[in-house]
């Protein structure tokens, strides 16, 4: 068995669905929290180690496998399934059709690299974070700042980060996204089977869904996946968090509840009754 270590973030989408496959096969690994430059001004990611050792690119989550450097979430996952944990379960079918419906599902559930943000469930979903990451950042130290501007490699996050610290983009991210988001949520409560995950047995898809269901919890939008229209997905939601590994992977890796608090204040998010009711319009076409 090879020694595995996992550089992650605690809020991270992508790292919480590595961390959920590790617990869903039954893996051991050592743990390393990153704190991410728009979150903290630690930004352990933007460090010279980081930077050579473990991701030129600056992101998480990065698993090194034995002296193998490992990055990009899903490609993370698929290896994960190679290998034999405590647990008996496969996240990936060995049935090539079966493999090539999975990666769909799973491009589309999750954020994937040269897919343009707000074009899939998977990248509309981090969106609606936009409001925690732009206070966030306007809580860093302008030093910080600078450190962004002078070392991040990634030039559209640099730009999205500095353009949150000087001006704002939150108040126009939700609307743009209504009905990208609904239309994709409609499309999940179609293809749903009850009384079974995704493409039936547990898989990797089924990760990213959990992953991105608890951001929509998070923040304040989890009354979707309770609407009477969409059934199959409320009952699919009630099984993912029944998973054990919903809670080591998920739960027992808080961050920034006082903020998130303080955002909403115990109140309503302020797109959620515009996204039900476009829900409830595309599903009453």
């Amino acid at each position: 068995m090879p020694e595995l270590k996992l550089y992650h973030a605690h809020w991270s989408l992508c790292s919480q669905m590595v961390r959920v496959a590790l617990y869903e096969k039954g893996l051991n690994f050592e743990s390393e929290r990153i704190k991410l430059c728009d979150h903290s001004d630690e930004a352990g990611n933007l460090t010279n180690d980081f930077l050579k050792n473990v991701n030129p690119t600056g992101v998480v989550p990065v698993l090194k496998w034995d002296e193998e450097i490992i990055r990009d979430s899903a490609y993370i996952i698929e290896r994960i399934d190679e290998l034999n944990g405590t647990n008996d379960i496969n996240l990936w079918p060995k049935d090539p059709e079966k493999r090539k419906e999975l990666k769909n599902w799973v491009q589309d559930t999750t954020v994937t690299e040269g897919v343009a943000l707000g074009k899939s469930l998977g990248t509309i979903i981090p969106l609606f974070s936009t409001g925690l990451i732009e206070d966030l950042i306007k809580n860093l130290k302008f030093s910080s700042i600078l450190r962004i501007l002078i070392k991040h490699p990634r030039r559209e996050r640099k730009s999205a980060f500095i353009m949150m610290y000087f001006s704002s983009i939150k108040k126009r991210i939700g609307p743009m996204v209504y009905k990208g988001f609904s239309k994709e949520i409609v499309n999940l409560e179609k293809n749903l089977s009850p009384d079974s995950f995704l493409l039936g047995e547990f898989s990797h898809a089924d990760i990213n869904l959990m992953s991105c269901f608890h951001r929509l919890e998070e923040m304040k939008l989890g009354q979707i996946l309770q609407m009477p229209e969409l059934p199959k997905v409320s009952d699919y939601w009630q099984k993912l968090k029944s998973r054990e590994s919903y809670q080591k992977g998920i739960l027992d890796y808080p961050d920034h509840e006082e903020m998130l608090n303080k955002i909403f204040q115990n109140g309503p998010n302020p797109h959620l009754e515009p996204l039900k009711e476009k829900i409830r319009s595309l599903i009453n076409l």
